[in-house]
């Protein structure tokens, strides 16, 4: 399957970061978007997945992810896979690409304090 930017959706969240979430695999196994970041995320608090697997992986500047309570610097080709029903917060300035398994549904990912 190939697909363009065009194809993609572009999206912005509040605290810095926008980028294009492109079409989720015809059979849900996975979605991948490309981010750019330059503040936070979440604005306040963390944000959790009920059920994907996101693994950020940096192209580009320096990432830190606070995740099972512990802060990691991420830079350029390093990766981390945050689990399901894992909390999150994430700070920097960088690229990345990330890889949601299985595909994203917006009803499952939620910003709690």
């Amino acid at each position: 399957m190939y697909y363009s930017q065009q194809d993609a959706q572009e999206f912005t969240i509040p605290g810095g970061t926008h980028g294009y979430l492109y079409p989720t695999h015809p059979k849900g196994e996975q979605s991948i978007a490309y981010i750019e970041m330059d503040g936070v995320y979440p604005e306040a608090g963390y944000s959790r997945n009920d059920r994907c697997t996101e693994t950020i992986y940096v192209l580009e500047g320096e990432m830190e992810i606070e995740y099972q309570g512990q802060w990691h610097t991420l830079k350029p080709h390093d990766l981390l896979m945050i689990e399901p029903e894992n909390k999150y917060r994430s700070r920097g300035c960088g690229k990345a690409m990330v890889v949601i398994t299985p595909g994203w549904d917006k009803s499952q990912n939620h910003i709690i304090q």
